[in-house]
């Protein structure tokens, strides 16, 4: 579990923390939330074609019920109106299923797409079925001069006495923006990843310092890759889904020179794309499960 004074950082971060702008693409992060008063980081990122919006949100983000979802939309300049639905989900941790989510449907003045630094409002709560469910607001932040606020909070750490060199260490801001960005496979956690497709697409690399580390990787708990080493050279593997359910799990067998053990893993169908990277000591397993829609 991770330290108390890091999450909070985390926190802080969700509140303040957005990655550049690129042409026609938009990035926010924040919080939902909910009428119960608690928080949920949320993060939304979209294109814009024109009036039209077609991205993704994030819900509880580097959290234990991540769950991606896409999302469509519209920005009537004109009258400064943001407007967005989550219609689908891409994949989850939590192990709800997937008629029980509860979509957050949007709609509020936003003036200035291009150059706005913040934006909140309500969002009503939808089921797939269109009845109501968790009804909440969205508070989220974006611009250029977050990133330089997010450097101010790590120099605040870096300085205090009251955090550990352990802590400091662990909440430098290139390790807190990769955790925020990396959707970690921990140990034990399961992500379900919905398709409609009858097959899959799985790639395996390691994506950082080639250090060695071995997996024993199973399908439905038959084993397809036996004490295979992670190198950079992406290792292909197409899987047919014959059940309403395919197990994929990883099994850390050895962590290598450099601890824990982490490996790559792609997995692609012919809508949607999912990046996840395992987390794990020797002896340990994560899981993902596929799921047909």
């Amino acid at each position: 579990m991770r330290n108390p004074s890091f999450r909070l950082f985390l926190f802080l971060i969700c509140l303040t923390f957005t990655t550049a702008l690129q042409a026609q693409e938009y990035e926010f992060f924040g919080v939902i939330k909910l009428n119960d008063t608690s928080f949920i980081s949320y993060k939304v990122l979209f294109d814009r074609v024109n009036d039209s919006i077609q991205g993704y949100s994030l819900t509880d983000f580097a959290g234990k019920h991540e769950t991606k979802s896409n999302i469509k939309g519209y920005y009537n300049e004109a009258e400064n109106l943001l407007s967005f639905e989550e219609y689908d989900i891409v994949y989850t941790k939590s192990p709800v299923v997937q008629k029980d989510f509860c979509f957050v449907n949007f709609e509020g003045k936003v003036r200035n797409l291009d150059r706005v630094k913040a934006f909140s409002g309500d969002f009503k709560g939808l089921y797939a079925d269109g009845t109501s469910c968790l009804d909440g607001m969205i508070i989220v932040n974006s611009g250029q001069e977050v990133k330089k606020r997010v450097e101010k909070i790590d120099k605040v750490v870096q300085r205090s006495r009251k955090f550990s060199d352990s802590i400091k260490k662990n909440i430098k801001v290139a390790k807190v923006l990769d955790t925020l960005t990396r959707n970690i496979i921990a140990k034990n956690e399961n992500l379900n990843i919905f398709t409609r497709d009858q097959k899959i697409k799985l790639a395996i690399y390691d994506a950082g310092k080639e250090d060695g580390d071995v997996i024993n990787l199973f399908v439905d708990d038959k084993p397809v890759l036996e004490n295979y080493t992670v190198l950079h050279e992406i290792k292909h593997l197409e899987f047919d889904l014959k059940n309403a359910e395919t197990k994929i799990r990883v099994e850390a067998v050895s962590e290598g020179t450099s601890s824990p053990n982490t490996v790559r893993l792609e997995v692609e169908d012919s809508r949607n794309f999912v990046r996840t990277i395992t987390n794990l000591k020797e002896g340990e397993h994560a899981q993902m499960t596929l799921v047909k829609k």
